[in-house]
């Protein structure tokens, strides 16, 4: 095999251009990220009950819901927090849970939480399971009105939930939330003294609205050949609608409406759920998050596409506006991660320089890419993203990148100098060396193997820094026991002449050899004299 590289060149170049390909390929689809991905293991419960005391609220609610959920054996803690009138329950999985198992537990602790819906009080709300808080979101657009006038969140609203709709429709897009969205209420404001008058009380007057609010099937027409749902028209969807419902009748028989005794009016929500401020004005937010498996410089320029489109078909007193990008910051991290390649590349080309001549510089330096190039496309293969952790490892994994293409180098040209020839000299090396490489190879494999074997979040996060290590190392003695073999034994020097140009031999040529002489022999004779002036 490491015959074929030496005397093959067309075989040689194939595998180079293979790499290429195979790694510039990883780069161009590989995901982008500011952060690795981390499984979801936390979720929280909601459950309401208006008008309850905290101490009924922990009874009636946290109590039995707990109890519920502690029939999951993969939960590690479970913490609840009963205030009055609603009850919070935070649930988190063992760090032993993989990501693949997740969403089949969240699916149990659904089922769960539906079993125990019956038995929970009068006036309960259905408890409300929210699992999808494990990762920023990706953009955040703000619709902001632009006059000086006062903002109608009406308006602002309706074109939020134009925006939210496109924005879902985009490929890649995993999830879109709205806040500050204040949605539109019917208020029926009673006047007391009429109410009394009537002879109507709070409780009859929303039993009556309630009762008139037709959402349920009327029933069923059947005949031989077909069946019939009966709906009641009626809904109640306007002031007017809500405002001519029926209450009673006074002593002239005459009916009592709502709106006799009471003001019906379309307005914002009072008090909102949730309120957005951006720049002093009320203002609407989308936020969107992109799916991990997208490049999020590709996602980003396409949201940015759509959010230009929607500008220019909406009205100029309004304008989307991204108050947060993490493209930006990701571009920033892995730009100075990069840079820092780039620059340790640099160094470590000036150092085989200095020690080895720039024939056998150029050949180990020439490990770097290649194995950068074979780490990308492992990389892909094994589903890692390009994020500040896994470029980190590459960073980290730079120095021991050229170690096996050094020591197999070196071992080559020692050989050629001798005056062996190209696959003799290639042969040799290589079988002397390829197990105590091997070994030292495994060994420090084996020292960041615990880092990607770490359960939990920790080690989902700092995992990319292990596995780049790890993919480097595997590449480095792979290439340097073929390609670089394959090229130290074809370039070479074939003997030691010109052996005072440093630029040739690096250390070994005469002039640096002399000088690593001297300085050796003046630090040990220093001291030596130090102790002959002391006796």
């Amino acid at each position: 095999m490491i015959k074929a590289y030496v005397e093959n060149g067309r075989l040689m170049a194939l595998t180079i251009a293979l790499l290429l390909v195979a790694g510039l390929g990883a780069l161009h689809t590989l995901p982008r990220d500011e952060d690795p991905r981390i499984s979801n293991r936390f979720a929280m419960i909601f459950t309401q009950l208006p008008g309850a005391s905290a101490e009924r609220v922990e009874a009636l609610l946290s109590e039995p819901v707990e109890n519920k959920l502690r029939e999951l054996n993969e939960i590690k803690t479970i913490t609840s927090s009963s205030r009055a009138g609603i009850s919070i329950i935070v649930i988190e999985l063992k760090d032993e849970v993989k990501e693949q198992q997740t969403e089949m537990i969240w699916a149990r602790a659904r089922s769960l939480l539906d079993e125990i819906e019956p038995e929970l009080p009068e006036g309960a709300s259905k408890p409300q399971f929210n699992n999808d808080r494990s990762y920023a979101y990706t953009m955040i657009i703000a619709l902001r009105w632009k006059n000086d006038t006062e903002p109608q969140l009406r308006v602002l609203n309706r074109y939020a939930d134009e925006l939210e709709s496109n924005l879902r429709a985009l490929p890649g897009t995993d999830l879109v939330t709205l806040f500050g969205d204040i949605r539109e209420e019917i208020q029926v404001s009673i006047d007391p003294l009429k109410a009394a008058s009537a002879g109507l009380d709070i409780s009859e007057i929303s039993q009556a609205i309630r009762g008139a609010d037709s959402k349920v099937s009327a029933g069923q027409l059947n005949n031989d050949k077909h069946r019939y749902s009966v709906e009641v028209v009626g809904e109640l969807n306007s002031a007017a609608r809500i405002g001519a419902i029926p209450l009673s009748s006074n002593a002239n028989n005459e009916l009592i409406h709502i709106s006799d005794i009471a003001k019906v009016s379309r307005q914002l929500q009072s008090p909102p759920n949730n309120m957005v401020i951006t720049s002093g004005q009320p203002a609407v937010v989308v936020a969107v998050r992109m799916i991990a498996s997208v490049r999020n410089d590709h996602w980003t320029a396409q949201v940015e596409k759509r959010i230009n489109e929607f500008n220019r078909s909406i009205p100029s007193n309004i304008k989307a506006e991204v108050i947060f990008s993490q493209q930006k910051y990701t571009q920033e991290r892995l730009s100075s991660l990069v840079g820092n390649i780039v620059l340790g590349f640099i160094l470590i080309l000036a150092v085989l320089l200095f020690t080895l001549g720039w024939r056998s510089a150029l050949i180990v330096a020439s490990a770097l890419p290649l194995t950068v190039l074979f780490t990308l496309t492992c990389m892909q293969y094994y589903g890692v993203a390009i994020h500040q952790m896994s470029v980190t490892g590459l960073v980290v994994a730079l120095g021991i990148m050229v170690d096996n293409a050094i020591v197999i180098t070196d071992a080559i040209a020692q050989n050629r100098v001798n005056g062996m020839s190209r696959t003799e000299a290639t042969t040799k090396a290589v079988r002397h060396l390829w197990l105590p490489l091997l070994g030292s190879t495994i060994t420090t494999i084996l020292g960041f193997l615990p880092i990607v074997l770490m359960p939990g979040p920790a080690g989902e996060f700092v995992g990319g820094i292990a596995l780049s290590v790890i993919f480097s190392l595997i590449g480095s003695y792979l290439i340097s026991h073929t390609i670089v073999a394959g090229l130290a034994g074809r370039f070479s020097q074939t003997h030691s002449a010109s052996s005072s140009a440093w630029h040739v031999n690096g250390w070994q040529s005469e002039k640096i050899s002399s000088l690593f002489r001297y300085l050796l022999n003046k630090s040990l004779d220093t001291p030596l004299r130090s102790a002959a002036a002391v006796m």
